[in-house]
């Protein structure tokens, strides 16, 4: 298994000259490694492309460091800290439990028990717990009770215990909401135990147990190490500082409202009252931290790690799929045993960017004396109102965040029918499928099988690196494929400057409009909503778009405001609804994101059409080979017919490239007037007629599955060039395919795609608004008056 002994990440993606970026390593084995500033240009090693080329920039940082190692303590849990109110002689617990993963195995990653709730640690206290065979127990000091049937998993169950110091006397309720036909009776387990509590003078946590105390440790924001993370929901925790009758627990399961008058009874009785502590309602306060407690002493959980939150509670009725208007009915929080919002590593050196430094991409270069190297990506950005490029180049880091330590050739199912091949991966695939503490990807699965919803930027992604290939493509894929455009714009001696769509959805069209042309990355596929609007005012107002990729705008991404003082775009989240390529599906009542409380899932089903932003819009994927484009009859109308200066009419464009073999590859765009493309738009090349059986129609463009749906048979697997004008002066040119980036490093730039990309960023960059349009091109057009089909062989 490889060893990475050297990783780590910035706190930053984006940085203003001036500013100070701090950088976070894990030297786990040397003595030292060294650190450098390099700037970044082509990350792909490839024999066939230009290779890998990076520039020395001096730094006041260069130079030798103590190694020392730094590890990731994944899993959430709330907590809350030690006061009078918790050091309980006797009490009652309860709460609702929605277990995924109450069963441990052998090759499970992390096996163990699971703490649900309580005050226990190291022998003393009480809690809730699930043991490794998966039955409910209770642990009072170092005794156990424990339930004599298993949990189900993915099953509500209401459990509680209650505890009589005085006497010993302890009882354990462990009661499935569903009860099949042939289920056993789940009685009450009554046990008599020594009387008197030991305090655990430890925190309260609900979903692990203070294992180890931690005093001024980052990592530990408890104080203590948390062991025994639970998996799966819990809804409605209650505690009580006496033992409650079983009617009592009922009563109590209301929790604490309150309101007594002759109108209004909606709190606990009297005597209730007199013995509450804590009542957690996870339905308020769903886009923060805090779990908070309707109890009398406010008794508000820290949630640590980012668990999933507007989840459907014990009581969803399926009526409302909106937590906004039920949050009574939702009232569950989803905790994970992998679940990772921040590494809490310490600080090894900031660096504080010179003035006058170029806008481009830079790293952190990091190298030991045996051989070991890890590169930390970042991108200086030029300051709001400083910009002196015409082009800008917008960094699609939320999709980066999107594929961050992804796990699909390890742990993903049919991870070979999907590539065509078998899937050749590299040592960070290897060391990640090792290492789950750092984290998953938007496209993996917990350890309990749920899906990862969550992506920090506040870890090492050891898959946004220069050098590094995908198992999808055995090629570079998002921020090394991204690398080829600034290789080429490199090459041919543009000046231009970078920015994140972090920066654009922060800070809208200001970002954009100071640059005559925006080019974006070639997978922009993960977007928020407020850098679409910045997109659509930018173009609107007569700026000019060159979409250099495929299946961009696919999938609505929120950053969560909770991680706000820690910077920007720390957290992005990702509900995946009912259609778009999943390898995961959201459970119903789950669509709506926590941090934003906005419907998940693709633009195009929030009415926002992919093909709207660009002219074109995701069709098909393939994986295995890609191909070219020839010229329609459309790229000889005058509109257009400039962008082919120089390209015959019948040259192959693109049968060349370093992803896939062909500009028309990975995931590709088609023109479709009904689904968002303008109807002036016009189609320029394609590539139809040229796909592999592995190019697979996109699931969201048909209603019934049926045969015919790939590459070799279905009309709407292609790639179209698109170009249509925006108002004032405006216009975009869509190259539609992950893999066009890819053909332009080729022969180091002197190819027909260099030359169509050039032709269409020299009109794109000049200063003012484009040259109108033949005049008998001004004319009404309807959707439906496009032939989708008119340039297909």
């Amino acid at each position: 298994m490889p060893a990475m002994r050297l990783t780590g990440y910035a706190d930053k993606f984006s940085v203003h000259p001036g500013e100070p970026i701090s950088f976070f390593v894990n030297c786990d084995g040397p003595r030292t490694y060294r650190a450098e500033i390099v700037e970044l240009v082509n990350g792909d090693t490839n024999p066939r492309g230009p290779g890998f080329i990076e520039r020395h920039v001096p730094s006041d940082i260069e130079g030798e460091y103590p190694g020392r190692p730094q590890v990731i303590h994944s899993g959430s849990y709330g907590w809350v800290a030690d006061c009078p109110q918790l050091d309980l002689q006797s009490f009652t617990l309860q709460c609702w439990i929605w277990p995924t993963a109450p069963k441990t195995h052998e090759r499970y990653w992390k096996h163990g028990p699971q703490a649900i709730i309580g005050q226990w640690s190291r022998g003393r206290g009480y809690g809730l717990f699930i043991d490794v065979d998966g039955h409910l127990e209770l642990r009072v000091d170092d005794q156990v009770v424990t339930a004599p049937m298993p949990l189900r998993d993915r099953a509500w169950h209401f459990v509680a215990a209650s505890f009589d110091a005085a006497t010993g006397r302890a009882v354990l309720h462990h009661e499935p909401q569903v009860v099949y036909a042939l289920d056993p009776v789940a009685e009450p387990v009554e046990a008599q135990l020594r009387p008197g509590l030991t305090h655990a003078a430890a925190p309260f946590v609900i979903a692990g147990y203070p294992a180890e105390a931690m005093p001024g440790d980052r990592q530990h924001p408890s104080g203590f190490r948390i062991a025994g993370n639970y998996n799966g929901k819990i809804d409605g925790p209650r505690l009580c500082n006496r033992a409650l009758s079983r009617l009592e627990i009922e009563m109590m399961k209301a929790g604490a409202d309150r309101g007594l008058t002759e109108r209004t009874h909606a709190g606990p009785t009297n005597a209730l009252a007199r013995c509450l502590v804590a009542s957690w309602d996870f339905g308020q306060g769903i886009d923060t931290l805090i779990g908070h407690d309707r109890g009398p002493y406010r008794l508000d959980l820290t949630l640590v790690n980012c668990p999933t939150r507007a989840m459907t509670g014990h009581n969803w009725r399926g009526e409302n799929f909106d937590w906004k208007h039920a949050k009574d009915e939702y009232g569950a929080i989803h905790f994970h045993d992998d679940d990772v919002d921040d590494a809490r590593w310490e600080v090894d050196f900031t660096w504080t960017v010179p003035e006058g430094t170029r806008s481009r991409a830079y790293a952190v270069k990091l190298t030991t004396a045996e051989g070991d190297e890890d590169y930390l990506p970042f991108w200086v950005v030029a300051k709001l109102g400083t910009t002196s490029a015409k082009i800008g180049v917008m960094i699609p880091t939320i999709s980066y965040l999107a594929y961050a330590n992804e796990h699909m050739a390890t742990n993903g199912a049919g991870a070979e029918l999907i590539m065509y091949r078998v899937p050749i991966m590299q040592d960070q695939n290897m060391f990640l499928a090792e290492h789950r503490e750092y984290g998953s990807s938007q496209y993996d699965v917990h350890t309990d099988g749920s899906g990862v919803s969550f992506s920090s930027r506040l870890r090492p992604i050891l898959n946004m690196r220069p050098k590094y290939d995908t198992f999808v493509a055995q090629a570079p894929w998002q921020y090394n494929a991204d690398l080829h455009l600034i290789y080429w714009l490199d090459r041919m001696g543009y000046e231009y400057e970078v920015f994140t769509d972090e920066d654009v959805t922060y800070e809208g069209l200001a970002r954009l409009q100071r640059y005559n042309v925006v080019l974006t990355g070639s997978h922009p596929e993960h977007n928020s909503g407020p850098q679409i609007d910045a997109l659509h005012d930018y173009t609107q107002a007569g700026g000019r778009l060159m979409y250099l990729g495929g299946d961009g705008w696919y999938w609505v991404q929120t950053y969560h405001p909770a991680y706000d003082h820690l910077g920007r775009g720390v957290i992005t989240e990702l509900r995946r609804c009912e259609s778009g390529i999943r390898p995961w599906f959201a459970d119903p009542g789950e669509y709506y994101h926590q941090s934003t409380g906005e419907l998940g899932g693709m633009w195009r089903f929030r009415g926002r059409m992919l093909h709207a932003v660009a002219g074109a819009g995701m069709a098909a994927q393939g994986f295995d080979v890609g191909t070219y484009y020839t010229r329609t009859p459309d790229s000889t109308n005058p509109r257009i017919a400039w962008a082919f200066e120089g390209i015959g009419p019948d040259e192959k464009l693109g049968n060349f490239g370093l992803c896939g073999g062909g500009a028309a590859g990975l995931e590709v765009d088609i023109v479709d007037t009904m689904l968002g493309s303008p109807p002036h738009t016009l189609t320029v090349a394609t590539s139809a007629g040229r796909h592999t059986e592995a190019y697979l129609l996109v699931g969201e463009y048909y209603g019934t599955s049926q045969p015919g749906i790939d590459g070799t048979q279905h009309p709407r697997v292609r790639s179209d060039l698109a170009y249509h004008e925006t108002p004032n002066g405006g216009a975009c040119f869509a190259f539609s395919s992950i893999a066009y980036c890819g053909a332009l490093p080729w022969n180091n730039g002197d190819n027909n795609i260099s030359k169509l990309t050039k032709n269409v960023l020299d009109r794109f960059m000049q200063d003012g608004p484009l040259p109108p349009p033949p005049p008998e091109s001004i004319k009404p057009r309807g959707r439906a008056d496009y032939d989708p089909n008119a340039m297909i062989p």
